[in-house]
C-alpha cells in the first residue's frame, strides 16, 4: 500500500516562538494527521542517514511545539563539522557530559520530572531545576507564559526505521537546507524511486546573499540545486516565487519537474481574547505600530529604527502616546542594531522589542494594534500580513517579492528603499487615523482568510495526483 511520509524534522528540532517556516510545517502537519490518518511522521536520522518514524505517543506533543530534541542530541544534517564531532561517537556523551554538566544535568532532570508520578518528587525537581536554569536553556523548557514544555533525547521520539518504496510520497516543508543530507535523499530516491514532494519558500539567501552568512548561503545553495531536479513535486506560496524558481533552473540549468502555487494559511487565533492583561505593560490599545518578523537584515527593521527617530525628533509619537512594537527573535547579523535599539536613549521607552512573545501575547497584539508594517527588502508570501488582515488590521508593506500579490489592493506597498515615503506615511497613519480606515472597511468586506485545513487539504490533493494508486479524500 503507498504511504505518505510527512517529515517533521524541523518542527522536531524547534524551541521557542515558531518562525514562518515552523508555523506552516506545524499546521500543515496537524491537518494532515486529522485528515489523512494514514499518513507516517518522520525524523531525518542524521546519524544513521535514514528516515525513523516519530513514536505515536510524542507526535502530538512535537506538533503543538510543547516538545523538541535537545539540541546537543542530534549532529547537524548537512556536514557541518563541530568539535564535538572530532570525538568518536560511542564516547560523546561520556566526554561531553563534563564541559556541559549543566546541561546534561538539566536534560536528566527534565527525564525524572517527567517520568516521576509523586507530585513531591516534581516539586524537589523543579527547585533543581531553577537553580541550574539559566536564560540559554529556560528556552528549551519553558514557553514565554511559563508552561512546561519538554527537551528530550532524539532517541526517545523516533522509533523504526523507515525503508522507502516506489509507492510511498515523502513531503518536506521545513527547512531541509539545515536538517536533511540532500545527497543521502537523492541517493535514496535514486535505488527506490519514491515520489518526493518539496516546499520552498523563497530564494532569498541566492537572490540576496548579502542578507546571509557565506556558509547559510553555501548550504542553501548546495541543497536546492540538487532538490529541484529530484523533487516530482516543487510546492511554492505565490507565483512571483514559482517565476524566480523557474528562471533560477533555467539561467543554472538545473531541471525542475512540476512546480504548483498553494497559498499558506491562516489561523486567526482566539477572537475572544480579552485585551485586559493580555498586552505587555506599556502598550496600549490602538496606540502602537506592530512589526512581527524575525529581526534579520532584510526585514526592514533598520528602515523602521531611522523612520522613528525622525518621527521621534519631530514629537509625532510624544503627541499621540504612539509607539513601535517588534515581536520576533534576533536572527544573524543584526548585533550592531540590536545594541542600538537597546541602548539608544532617543528611543526612551516608545519601543518594544518582544522577542519571545507567546500565542496569546501575539494574538493580544494583533488585535490592539493601530496598523502593523512589514517593511521586508523581499518575501516569499507575507504570513503576517495574512494574520494581520485576518484582526481586520491594516498593513503598511513593501512592494517585495510576493508582498504586492499576497497584499492586493488590501493595502499600500511601498518601495523598501524609500525612506521618505515610510516615513511620510507613518506620520500620517499616526496622525490621521481615517487615512487607513478604507484600507480597515476593504479588509472587512473583501478579504476572506485561507483556513491551514484548506491549505493542507490542496496540499495533499495534489500529492494524490502525483499517482493515481495514491488517493486523498477530504
Amino acid at each position: 500500500m503507498p504511504r505518505t511520509v510527512f517529515d517533521i524534522s524541523t518542527l522536531s528540532r524547534w524551541s521557542g516562538p515558531p518562525v514562518g517556516i515552523v508555523r506552516t510545517e506545524r499546521e500543515l502537519a496537524r491537518w494532515t494527521k486529522t485528515d489523512l490518518p494514514s499518513a507516517v511522521f518522520a525524523f531525518f536520522d542524521p546519524l544513521e542517514g535514514r528516515y525513523r518514524e516519530v513514536k505515536a505517543e510524542w507526535l502530538d506533543a512535537i506538533i503543538d511545539g510543547k516538545v523538541s530534541v535537545f539540541p546537543i542530541e542530534v549532529p547537524s544534517a548537512t556536514g557541518r563539522r563541530r568539535r564535538r564531532d572530532r570525538i568518536p561517537r560511542r564516547l560523546q556523551p561520556t566526554v561531553m557530559a563534563l564541559p556541559h554538566l549543566r546541561r546534561t544535568l538539566l536534560l536528566r532532570l527534565d527525564e525524572i520530572w517527567r517520568l516521576a508520578e509523586s507530585q513531591t518528587t516534581k516539586a524537589v525537581v523543579e527547585k533543581l531545576q531553577q537553580v541550574l536554569m539559566t536564560d540559554k536553556y529556560r528556552r528549551l523548557f519553558f514557553e514565554p507564559n511559563g508552561s512546561r514544555r519538554t527537551a528530550v533525547r532524539y532517541g526517545s521520539i523516533v522509533g523504526d526505521p523507515i525503508d522507502l518504496q516506489s509507492v510511498d510520497i515523502l513531503i518536506t516543508v521545513g527547512a531541509g537546507w539545515e536538517h536533511h543530507d540532500i545527497e543521502v535523499l537523492r541517493r535514496l530516491k535514486t535505488q527506490t524511486q519514491f515520489r518526493l514532494v518539496t516546499m520552498c519558500y523563497d530564494l532569498m539567501p541566492l537572490l540576496f546573499p548579502q542578507f546571509y552568512q557565506p556558509r547559510d548561503v553555501a548550504a542553501f545553495r548546495k541543497h536546492f540545486h540538487r532538490m529541484f531536479p529530484t523533487a516530482d513535486l516543487v510546492v511554492v506560496s505565490s507565483h512571483a516565487v514559482e517565476q524566480d524558481v523557474i528562471t533560477y533552473c533555467r539561467d543554472h540549468l538545473l531541471q525542475l519537474n512540476r512546480t504548483e502555487v498553494v497559498s499558506l494559511g491562516v489561523d486567526p487565533g482566539k477572537p475572544s481574547l480579552p485585551r485586559e492583561g493580555k498586552l505587555p505593560p506599556g502598550i496600549a490599545p490602538n496606540h502602537f505600530a506592530l512589526l512581527v518578523s524575525t529581526i534579520e537584515p532584510r526585514k526592514g527593521h533598520r528602515l523602521m529604527y531611522e523612520v522613528w527617530l525622525r518621527l521621534l525628533a519631530e514629537g509625532v509619537p510624544q503627541r499621540t502616546e504612539f509607539k513601535l512594537v517588534f515581536v520576533g527573535r534576533p536572527g544573524w547579523m543584526v548585533d550592531d542594531l540590536m545594541r542600538r535599539l537597546k541602548s539608544d536613549p532617543r528611543l526612551a521607552g516608545t519601543m518594544h522589542i518582544l522577542s519571545f512573545a507567546s500565542d496569546d501575547e501575539l494574538a493580544a497584539l494583533y488585535k490592539a494594534t493601530a496598523f502593523c508594517v512589514y517593511p521586508s527588502v523581499y518575501e516569499g508570501y507575507g504570513l503576517p500580513i495574512v494574520e494581520a488582515f485576518a484582526r481586520g488590521k491594516a498593513v503598511l508593506a513593501s512592494n517585495g517579492g510576493a508582498l504586492a500579490e499576497t497584499v492586493g489592493d488590501l493595502s499600500p506597498c511601498l518601495d523598501p528603499y524609500d525612506q521618505e515615503l515610510w516615513y511620510n506615511t507613518m506620520k500620517r497613519w499616526i496622525l490621521e487615523p481615517s487615512a487607513r480606515a478604507p484600507y480597515e472597511a476593504a479588509i472587512r468586506a473583501r478579504f476572506r482568510p485561507r483556513s491551514w485545513r484548506e491549505t493542507t487539504a490542496t496540499l495533499l490533493q495534489l500529492i494524490g495526483s502525483l499517482d493515481s494508486t495514491c488517493e486523498y479524500s477530504p
